[in-house]
């Protein structure tokens, strides 16, 4: 049987507040979102928010597996949180720039997580935290590229190959 560690339930629980705060910021900003990129951020945000709650009960179970129970109040919940939901902003590149910001808070503390699972033989949870680690690993590239504007050479080179 695996070990044990006493702080992988607690890295866990940050875990699941974290990704909680994440899933609940890309659903505000999937609502909120306006201006010309409205349908691609629309859906982006969408595709993100889906992620990351489907997520938020993987992590929970993983918990459960290990005899500890999930917090039961939303304060709970939240407590251990880094990700703070800003749902103030209304600017698209801010909520963009945003999400990336927090995705790498998700990230880091998932990549805690994985490392105390690991070191305990918690193969099950550790690779189950491999697999958000990579999933927020593609959301930090989606984020990024997004967020870059497109540089004068790519558009020229754009343009010259439609023939303008």
């Amino acid at each position: 049987m695996a070990g044990s560690d006493p702080d992988l339930p607690e890295a866990m629980g940050a875990a699941l507040a974290d990704t909680f705060m994440f899933y609940l910021e890309a659903h505000i900003f999937h609502w909120n979102v306006t201006g010309p990129r409205f349908s691609q951020l629309h859906g982006l945000f969408g595709e993100i928010y889906e992620d990351a709650f489907e997520a938020v009960d993987g992590i929970a179970e993983r918990i459960r597996a290990l005899n500890v129970l999930t917090p039961m109040t939303a304060k709970a919940l939240m407590e251990p949180a880094k990700v703070l939901v800003d749902a103030s902003l209304t600017d698209a590149d801010e909520m963009v720039a945003r999400l990336l910001a927090d995705n790498e808070i998700v990230a880091t503390c998932l990549k805690e997580a994985q490392s105390r699972a690991e070191a305990v033989g918690q193969v099950g949870a550790a690779n189950f935290l491999q697999d958000r680690i990579d999933r927020h690993a593609k959301w930090a590239w989606v984020l990024r590229s997004t967020k870059e504007a497109p540089s004068s050479r790519a558009d020229r080179r754009y343009a010259d190959s439609k023939g303008a």
